[in-house]
């Protein structure tokens, strides 16, 4: 039975029926090609952006951590912005003085995102204006931003006085599309993220 079902079907398929001839594959290769050469950049873009991001969240993430162990262990502890390096460092408390092996250090760039990608600073178009909770960049000294919290919280000066900071930072690349801020209040040492506006400019929370 299963050899006449077969006979039958083949008899019913059109004469001259063929497949797919050299030429027609080669076509569709090389329209599958073009489209994956075009949406390539749009790809590895978007793979750059999200490491990008995520390098955003582990650098608010270390202040807030420094907050937090500064509280816990009742000392100060300071966060330094290294942007010759491109790195987050903490020192004080149990993690050392400065440049002993037990100071904690996060790398901002990796992982798709090359130290030449950050910048710091305000890139062009964006607003030159103060955030709105009133902090403006701080100057590197010396290529680097050191940010002192203390056992109550708040971030405070070489002079014991309260210090207000903001860190601006942007891609060399997307500048204003992918430019943030991370302020911190003296008085109270309160963390927070803002992101440009790529319509406006404006920093906003």
């Amino acid at each position: 039975m299963t050899a006449i079902k077969i006979k039958n079907h083949l008899a019913d398929c059109p004469h001259g029926q063929k497949g797919f001839s050299i030429i027609e594959l080669i076509i569709v290769v090389l329209i599958i090609s073009i489209i994956a050469v075009l949406a390539l950049p749009q790809i590895i873009a978007s793979r750059r952006m999200l490491s990008y991001w995520g390098m955003q969240r582990e650098t608010v993430a270390i202040l807030v951590q420094t907050r937090q162990e500064a509280i816990s262990q009742r000392e100060p502890i300071t966060v330094r912005y290294d942007d010759t390096n491109k790195r987050m460092v903490i020192f004080g408390g149990k993690y050392g003085t400065l440049g002993t092996a037990t100071n904690l250090i996060q790398e901002m760039s990796g992982g798709g995102v090359d130290p030449g990608d950050i910048r710091y600073g305000r890139p062009a178009g964006a607003s030159t204006a103060a955030l709105d909770d009133g902090t403006d960049v701080t100057t590197p000294t010396g290529g680097a931003v050191d940010i002192t919290f203390h056992g109550d919280g708040s971030v405070r000066d070489t002079s014991d006085n309260p210090e207000d900071n903001a860190l601006f930072i942007y891609h060399n690349i997307y500048g204003k599309d992918a430019a943030f801020a991370i302020s911190s209040l003296g008085s109270s040492g309160r963390v927070k993220l803002w992101r440009c506006e790529p319509g406006t400019g404006n920093y906003v929370e």
